[in-house]
């Protein structure tokens, strides 16, 4: 209890920036947020409008939409996401700067802020930094992804080459600007240290997790198997770089080439490459075994872990891909789940052997394993077991949200340089 006549100290406040997804749907920017006001903070989060938010009156004006949920204040802005080519990239980043610029200020006038986290991808919010430093305030790059390597990835030719440049430019004044490094994994941590040049002791890994209470146990809903013995699930995003071209090839190997009718695959999640998916679903025949529902709720996405028999994740190598923590598989380890990956560094990190592993752009290996899997059940429940135990310990978001504060903590210190 406060002592008489002293006023208790009014709690930090934090507004958070994610460009590339909406909230409550970007899982880790959620958690995030959760997890600050369940520490004391009064929290904001700016972010674009989803389809999904169609609860929301959308007025399609710049000033956005607005709404508190759980507690946290959510201002959403209008946006269009490129499907390709430069320019429409460079008019989406700059609407959407434009809009964090303004929607900031309102943030500010409205519910205040102390601390600034931005989350990439992509790296451009170092301006809002670097203003809002000079205002006294700490400010986190919430390290999500490697843009520079994303646009190398995407971009070919001259024009890519120019994309390449700024991005490497736009991560290096991030880095520079911000007084805390928020990073997903060690590798992250190190690139921020070498390439960055960020003191080892201004970055903060936090781990990509689910929460203990989303990943209780939930009884197997057989109905989802549409009556067939084996569920093989994927959960994630389907852009370009996810492996979704090379999924559905292993699918088209296990049920046409090997003739495997017995298997029932449901593939989650919604992106870019989701409509190709679903395209290759008709010209390959494969609509009786395949299904694309898109986006699901966490309620389905408990019944369907619950209830698969193997999960995917056939991100394919990249530089972004090969040193990233993949959320999926977290995920597919909490609910006890065996996993079939190609075999990237930080793959093998997280899951350990949890996997099974196999060599890049090996389409019918992943075929091949996927059935070798669900012909093993012994091998499928130790290795599920192995996974889950690895995250109840150690990966669960229980257990990063502290690191999370902390980080929160440092960047209140030295702010204003």
């Amino acid at each position: 209890m406060a002592s008489p006549g002293k006023a208790e100290a009014p709690a930090a406040k934090a507004l958070i920036i994610v460009e590339n997804n909406s909230v409550p749907f970007d899982r880790r920017v959620w958690r995030e947020a959760l997890a600050l006001q369940e520490a004391g903070w009064h929290v904001s989060v700016i972010c674009p409008k989803s389809p999904q938010d169609d609860r929301l009156v959308f007025n399609d004006s710049a000033a956005g939409d607005y709404e508190v949920l759980e507690g946290i204040h959510i201002y959403r802005f209008p946006i269009r996401f490129a499907e390709h080519g430069i320019v429409a990239f460079l008019r989406e980043y700059t609407m959407a700067l434009w809009a964090s610029i303004r929607l900031s200020r309102r943030v500010l006038r409205e519910q205040g802020f102390d601390v600034l986290q931005v989350c990439n991808p992509p790296d451009i919010f170092f301006p809002l930094g670097a203003y809002y430093r000079r205002k006294g305030k700490g400010f986190i790059f919430d390290h999500h992804d490697l843009f520079p390597e994303s646009v190398e990835y995407r971009y070919k030719g001259a024009s890519g080459r120019l994309m390449y440049r700024l991005a490497v430019m736009f991560e290096r004044w991030t880095f520079r600007t911000a007084n805390v490094v928020v990073s997903t994994n060690e590798s992250y941590k190190e690139i921020a240290v070498r390439r960055g040049h960020v003191a080892p002791e201004q970055v903060f890994v936090v781990r990509n997790g689910p929460e203990l209470a989303f990943v209780e146990e939930v009884v197997p809903d057989l109905s989802l198997k549409d009556v067939r013995p084996y569920l093989v699930c994927y959960l994630g995003v389907m852009g370009v770089e996810d492996g979704l071209e090379q999924m559905m090839q292993a699918i088209r190997y296990v049920v046409h080439d090997l003739g495997r009718s017995d298997i029932q695959f449901v593939l989650m999640g919604d992106g870019r490459q989701r409509y190709h998916a679903l395209e290759r679903v008709t010209e390959w025949a494969l609509e009786d075994q395949v299904v694309l529902p898109g986006r699901v709720p966490d309620r389905d996405v408990q019944r369907y872990l619950s209830t698969a028999d193997v999960c995917l994740s056939p991100d394919p190598y990249t530089p972004l891909n090969n040193v990233s923590t993949m959320n999926k598989i977290i995920e597919y380890m909490a609910f006890g789940k065996p996993i079939v990956s190609f075999d990237l560094k930080e793959a093998r990190v997280s899951a350990g052997e949890a996997a099974v592993y196999i060599p890049c752009g090996d389409e019918r290996g992943f075929g091949d394993a996927i059935v070798q899997l669900l012909d093993d059940p012994q091998r499928r429940e130790q290795m599920g077991q192995l996974g889950r135990q690895r995250v109840l310990t150690k990966l669960a978001w229980d257990h990063q949200k502290q690191k999370l504060c902390a980080a929160y903590e440092a960047a209140l210190k030295p702010a204003g340089s």
